[in-house]
C-alpha cells in the first residue's frame, strides 16, 4: 500500500488515494494531518510522485508512437505476467529493479514494489480490456503447462467421465489456481491468507461452473448437429448412435463383436436393454425398418424351437430319437430273450412246498389272481397239473398249478405291486413293497434251481429292460429331486446313461413342441433351479453342459430382444419413443423448472427439446440402425465392429480434448475474477 510522509509521520493509504485529483489529495492530506495533530506540508508522497512520473513517461512513449498501441501491449503483457506468475509479477519486477537498477531504484525493493503496484493499478483502470485479456492469456498459458505436466485435474479425467466428476475436477482446478494467485498477490501474511481463501472460493466456483455451462451449450446445439449429420451421412450417424448405446451399457465394440461371434447373436441381442430400446425406436419411425424388423424378429422367434432341439441333439441326445430307441430296445430284447423264454416255458417247475407256502400269503394270492387273469386274457391257461396223493394212497387230488409261464406271470404281478409301493421322488420302497420284493426273490430262487433256462431268459431280458427303464427314467427325471436323479445316474452303466439322456431329450422335445411358435420355449425346461440341476446330472461332462447352457442363454437374449421390440402396446411404444427422443422428459422438466423458479435453465432445456424435433432419427437413419443391430453374418459383424471401434477411439479423443479445453476455460475465466478479488 502507498505510504505518505507527513511531517516525519509515515501514513499508509490505499490505492484509491492515487486515483484522486491533486486538489482532492491535498484535502485528504490536510484531514489526515489534522487528525494526527501536525501541520501538513507535503500533499503527495515520494512513491506517488515516482508513480506519476513513471506513468507520464510511459504515456509520453506511447504518444511518441502516435497511438495507444504501446500502452495496450504493455497492459496486456503486465496482465499476462501477473496471472502466469500467480500474482508475483510485481514482486519479481521490484526485486529485479532493486538488484540491477533497471526499471527501478537500486537497493530499494520496497519502494520499487509500491511503484509496480501503482503502475499495475493504473493500467487496470486505463486499459481494462488489454489488461483483462492479458490475464486470460496468462491463465490459459498456465493451464496448458499444467495439462502437459499432468497437473490439471480436468485434463486428467477419463474420457467417459460424467458431469459430476467434471464439475468436481473443474472446481478443484479453479480453487487451486485461485488460491495460489490470491496468496501470491497479497501483502503480508494476513493479507496473503485472506486473499488465498477468497481466490480459492472464487476459482472453485468458476471452475465448477464451466463443465455445467459446456454441458448446457452442448445439449442445445447437439440436436442441430445431429440433424445435419443424420442427413449428410446417415450410416455414420447410425453407427454413432449404436456406439453411444454400447457405451451406456459399459461395453466396447470388441466385447460386443466377441459375443456376436457365436450362436447367431445380433448386436441388439448382446448390447443389452440400451441397444434393444434403440431397435424398438426404429420400429416407431415410418420407413423400411418398421416392417422389416418386426417380421425378422417374428421369424427368428418361430425358429427358436428347432434351434433348441438342434443343440439338445448336439450336446445331450437326439430329441427325435426316443421312439426309435424304444422300438430298437424292444426288438433287441425280444430277439434275444424269445428262444430262452420258449425253452423255459416248456420246462416243468416242481410245485414244491416252499412255492405253495408263497402262494398262500396275501401277496402271493393277489399275485396268483392277477397271473390267472393274464393267462385267461391270453387264452393260455396253466398247463401244469399237481396231483396230491392221500397218506393212505387210496385217493388222490388233481389240481391245476402254475407252470413256468404262470410263475413268470406271478413274478410280473409282484413287480407291479412293488413298483406301486416305490416313492416317486426318492425311489425308496415302502415296508409292504420291501416285504413283497423279498418274497419274490425267494420264489425266483426256488424256480431258478429247477428251471435254469428261466433264469437265463430273465437275464437276457433284464439287460434290455434296464435300458428301457433308463429311457423312461430320463423322460421322468425333470419331475424328481436332483438328489434322486444323481443317485440313480450313479448306478447306471454307459449304455443306460445314454438311454436316460435320450429320455430326457424326448421330454425337452415334448416341452418345446407344446409351446406356440412365438412363445418362449426355454421357460418350459430351463426356468427353475431344480430342472437345471437335473439336466446337469444327465449330461456326460461339463464341456457339453456348458455348450448347452451357452446356447440357452443365447436364445434367452434373442427372446429379450423380441419382447423389448414387440412386447409393448401401441400407446406404450409411442410414449417410449417420445421418451427416447427426449420430448416427454424435457417437456415435464420445462414446466417443473418454471414453477420452481428456474426459468432460464428450463427455457434452455425446452429449446433443446424443440430443436431435437428436427430429428436425427430419420427413416434412412432408422433403417441403417436396424440393419446394423439385427445382422449376425460374420462378415457384417466384423465390419460393424471396425466401424464402432473407430468411433469409440474418436469419441475418446474428442472427450479428452473437451476436458482439456474446459480446463483452459476454467482458468481463463477464473483469472480476471480472482484478480479482482485480490485487488490487483
Amino acid at each position: 500500500m502507498p505510504t505518505l510522509n507527513i511531517q516525519g509521520r509515515r501514513v499508509k493509504v490505499d490505492d484509491a488515494f492515487l486515483q484522486m485529483s491533486p486538489e482532492e489529495q491535498s484535502a485528504a492530506v490536510e484531514e489526515i494531518a489534522a487528525s494526527l495533530g501536525v501541520q501538513a506540508e507535503a500533499p503527495e508522497s515520494a512513491a506517488s510522485q515516482d508513480a506519476r512520473n513513471e506513468l507520464s513517461s510511459l504515456t509520453q512513449k506511447a504518444a511518441n508512437r502516435g497511438d495507444t498501441a504501446g500502452r495496450d501491449v504493455d497492459s496486456f503483457m503486465r496482465g499476462a505476467a501477473d496471472m502466469a506468475s500467480f500474482g508475483l509479477a510485481d514482486e519479481i519486477a521490484a526485486a529485479g529493479g532493486a538488484l540491477t537498477g533497471i526499471d527501478g531504484d537500486f537497493g530499494e525493493y520496497g519502494r520499487n514494489l509500491r511503484v509496480q503496484r501503482i503502475i499495475q493499478n493504473q493500467r487496470d483502470q486505463a486499459d481494462p480490456i488489454a489488461s483483462t485479456a492479458g490475464r486470460v492469456a496468462g491463465g490459459v498459458a498456465t493451464a496448458a503447462g499444467a495439462a502437459r505436466a499432468g497437473l490439471s485435474p480436468l485434463a486428467r479425467l477419463p474420457a467417459k467421465s460424467g458431469l459430476g466428476a467434471r464439475i468436481a475436477a473443474g472446481a478443484k482446478e479453479g480453487a487451486a489456481y485461485g488460491g495460489l494467485y490470491g496468496f501470491g498477490s497479497g501483502e503480508g501474511a494476513l493479507d496473503r491468507a485472506t486473499d488465498a481463501v477468497g481466490g480459492a472460493a472464487m476459482g472453485g466456483a468458476i471452475g465448477g461452473a464451466v463443465p455445467v455451462v459446456a454441458q448446457g451449450v452442448k445439449s442445445v446445439t447437439k440436436p442441430v448437429t445431429d440433424a445435419v449429420k443424420a442427413r449428410v451421412n446417415p450410416g455414420q450417424y447410425a453407427s454413432e448412435k449404436i456406439a453411444e448405446r454400447l457405451a451406456a451399457s459399459n461395453m466396447t465394440a470388441d466385447q460386443a463383436a466377441a459375443r456376436m461371434g457365436r450362436d447367431g447373436l445380433s448386436l441388439a441381442d448382446v448390447g443389452g436393454k440400451s441397444t434393444q430400446s434403440l431397435l424398438r425406436t426404429t420400429t416407431n419411425i415410418p420407413g423400411k425398418a418398421q416392417d422389416r424388423v418386426g417380421s425378422q424378429l417374428t421369424l427368428r422367434q418361430m425358429g427358436q424351437g428347432d434351434r433348441l432341439k438342434a443343440v439338445v441333439g448336439q450336446t445331450l441326445a437326439d430329441p427325435d430319437g426316443y421312439l426309435a430307441a424304444k422300438d430298437d430296445i424292444a426288438q433287441t430284447a425280444q430277439r434275444l430273450a424269445k428262444p430262452l423264454y420258449d425253452e423255459a416255458y416248456s420246462t416243468p417247475v416242481h410245485f414244491s412246498e416252499s412255492l405253495e407256502e408263497i402262494l398262500k400269503t396275501p401277496a402271493g394270492q393277489e399275485a396268483l389272481r392277477r397271473a390267472e387273469v393274464l393267462a385267461a386274457n391270453e387264452q393260455i391257461p396253466f398247463q401244469q397239473l399237481f396231483i396230491n396223493v392221500a397218506d393212505d394212497g387210496a385217493s388222490a387230488t388233481v389240481r391245476r398249478v402254475p407252470d413256468a409261464r404262470g410263475w413268470d406271470y406271478i413274478k410280473r404281478a409282484m413287480d407291479d405291486m412293488i413298483d406301486s409301493g416305490k416313492d416317486s421322488i426318492t425311489g425308496k420302497l415302502s415296508n409292504e413293497a420291501r416285504i413283497i420284493n423279498n418274497l419274490k426273490d425267494k420264489m425266483l430262487s426256488e424256480i431258478d434251481s429247477v428251471n435254469p433256462a428261466y433264469k437265463a431268459a430273465r437275464q437276457a431280458w433284464s439287460g434290455q429292460k434296464s435300458l428301457d427303464d433308463a429311457l423312461e427314467f430320463g423322460r421322468d427325471a425333470m419331475r424328481q429331486s436332483p438328489e434322486a436323479v444323481r443317485r440313480q445316474i450313479a448306478k447306471m452303466g454307459p449304455a443306460e446313461k445314454e438311454a436316460a439322456r435320450a429320455g430326457a431329450a424326448e421330454w425337452i422335445r415334448n416341452a418345446i413342441d407344446q409351446r406356440n411358435f412365438t412363445q418362449n420355449a426355454i421357460l418350459k425346461f430351463f426356468s427353475n433351479r431344480q430342472q437345471v440341476k437335473n439336466l446337469r446330472a444327465l449330461f456326460d461332462n461339463d464341456v457339453q453342459f456348458k455348450t448347452f447352457r451357452q446356447a440357452i442363454f443365447a436364445e434367452a437374449r434373442k427372446r429379450s430382444t423380441y419382447e423389448t421390440v414387440k412386447g409393448n402396446s401401441t400407446t406404450v411404444r409411442q410414449m417410449a419413443d417420445m421418451a427416447e427422443t427426449g420430448g416427454l422428459k424435457e417437456g415435464a422438466d420445462f414446466v417443473g423448472g418454471v414453477v420452481s423458479g428456474r426459468p432460464i435453465s428450463a427455457t434452455l432445456q425446452w429449446v433443446g427439446s424443440r430443436l431435437r424435433m428436427l430429428g436425427g432419427l430419420t427413416p434412412e437413419v432408422a433403417d441403417n440402425i436396424a440393419q446394423r443391430l439385427m445382422t449376425s453374418r460374420p462378415d457384417a459383424v466384423r465390419q460393424i465392429a471396425n466401424e464402432l471401434a473407430k468411433i469409440e477411439k474418436a469419441q475418446i479423443t474428442s472427450a479428452q480434448r473437451s476436458n482439456a479445453i474446459q480446463a483452459l476455460v476454467s482458468r481463463a475465466l477464473a483469472a480476471p475474477s480472482v484478480a479482482a478479488i485480490s485487488g490487483n
